[in-house]
């Protein structure tokens, strides 16, 4: 069967398509654990805001679409949950179908915040827009299409859901699906792949590097920067970087990134590197983990504010010369944010740089002032203080091997091929946050809580001896050695 995961990557690549049909689920990491666990409960949440209705069987196949079948002829039932339905080869189910006067309304809940503007993404769209196209295929009327999403104004405790009905831009969607469905069935469904095509999407797609076009190819054009749609179709020719011409119009930075690659020899601007011979010691180095929960935990925040419940701060006398750690994690049970930040404001103390890496640690410390006027002076004293070795990086020094990029995942095995996230239980910031929540919504056996919370601080602890050694790297570069 073709699912809507499938026939909505089939739509921007027949070949994408043919790969997601056959695709091996694997075991989710942390972070999607949190988030199939994020959809779960809001789908409840929803269920219960809609009303009293009949949550069908799931599967098997068969039994769901028959209890479909039987639901809908039934008048007495109204409301349906988790309805399937097949036409031929595609398969969908609606979260939610509601009796309408001359056929049903189909209802879909999402987990993000309702539009400000009142308009749905085309993303959202596609989303319901299969569910509706399947229904309607299958002999379903549909009278109305609806998208539910959080709602802005939700609190802890209060009204958790806006509606959004978006019947006229889904209907025509239906129309298009039903067009392409033929070409992507025989496309998905054929024995041999079809003959793929280099398209701007590729640089998100998940087969492009390991089975399809991309795979062995050491220099693809993705790995420019900043590489818009615009200037992709001007240089897609060309399939990768070494067969770019000399003269190609490229921003400073990528073509930075491209005489690196080119060549095997990095790029390093000792100007750009210099103001790190002027900190003020001893230097701390912040690294921040945060969850946002979809549904508020606390009182007065809003759907995915962003909470820090982690830290973990190095502080070295002399670049690489690490004097001493300190760390942070928050308890289990309780509201820790106002304890976290006190917390940090008394290991930062008044005086020495602090070392960041991007300005996600500025934006949680301007929140964090937000949150708490009584700190906001002592925060934004720190903000002060602080220097983001990001753009240092970026603009002063490009290793071939960072591949174009500049997170400290791709910086750091060139830099510190010692240090490694590849072996941790907890490997990167999505997995964190998605371990400490399933922690705080008793998720996780408690049992497991002393590993789990050994897991968070060994994780927090490499990003900031990363930053350490780092700037000892960058330190070396602004010297000439």
């Amino acid at each position: 069967m073709i699912t809507k995961r499938t026939f909505l990557t089939a739509l921007g690549c027949d070949t994408a398509g043919w790969y997601a049909t056959r695709a091996e689920s694997v075991a989710p990491g942390y972070g999607l654990e949190w988030r199939f666990h994020t959809g779960a409960e809001i789908g409840r949440l929803a269920r219960k805001q809609l009303g009293r209705g009949t949550l069908l069987p799931f599967a098997p196949t068969e039994t769901a679409l028959n209890a479909t079948v039987q639901a809908m002829g039934n008048p007495d039932d109204t409301l349906l949950f988790e309805a399937t339905f097949v036409a031929g080869s595609f398969i969908a189910r609606a979260d939610a179908l509601r009796r309408g006067e001359r056929g049903w309304d189909v209802v879909e809940v999402k987990s993000a915040i309702a539009p400000a503007d009142g308009m749905a993404s085309d993303e959202h769209l596609d989303d319901i827009g299969y569910t509706a196209f399947v229904a309607t295929a299958s002999g379903a009327t549909i009278e109305r299409c609806a998208l539910m999403f959080l709602s802005r104004d939700c609190r802890l405790g209060g009204e958790s859901f806006t509606e959004l009905d978006v019947t006229d831009a889904v209907l025509q969607r239906v129309s298009v699906f039903g067009d392409r469905a033929p070409g992507i069935a025989a496309a998905c469904l054929a024995p041999h792949r079809p003959a793929p095509a280099l398209k701007f999407i590729c640089r998100k797609c998940e087969f492009f590097a390991s089975d399809c076009l991309g795979k062995n190819i050491p220099d693809p054009l993705f790995l420019l920067p900043r590489l818009s749609a615009k200037r992709f179709d001007e240089v897609k020719k060309y399939q990768r970087l070494s067969a770019l011409p000399a003269d190609v119009s490229l921003t400073g930075r990528q073509q930075r990134v491209l005489d690196a690659i080119r060549t095997g020899v990095p790029f390093v601007d000792p100007a750009v590197l210099a103001p790190l011979d002027h900190l003020a010691w001893p230097v701390s180095y912040l690294d921040f983990e945060a969850v946002a929960p979809a549904l508020p935990w606390f009182d007065g925040c809003a759907p995915y504010e962003v909470m820090p419940f982690q830290f973990s701060l190095h502080v070295c006398d002399r670049p690489g010369h690490a004097i001493t750690h300190h760390e942070y994690l928050a308890p289990i049970g309780g509201d820790w944010r106002l304890d976290l930040a006190v917390e940090l404001i008394d290991r930062l103390g008044d005086y020495g740089s602090i070392i960041v890496y991007s300005s996600y640690e500025k934006q949680r410390l301007a929140s964090m002032a937000k949150t708490f006027p009584q700190l906001e002076a002592a925060l934004a004293a720190i903000i002060l203080r602080l220097v983001d070795l990001e753009p240092v990086v970026r603009d002063g020094y490009c290793h071939p091997e960072f591949r174009g990029r500049t997170s400290i995942k791709n910086v750091l095995p060139v830099v510190a091929p010692e240090l490694s996230y590849s072996e941790m239980g907890v490997g990167n910031g999505e997995d964190a946050a998605g371990l400490f929540a399933l922690m705080t919504v008793g998720r996780r056996d408690p049992d497991d809580q002393a590993s789990d919370r050994q897991q968070l601080l060994q994780y927090c602890r490499l990003d900031t001896l990363a930053m350490v050694t780092l700037h000892l790297a960058l330190a070396g570069l602004s010297r000439g050695r």
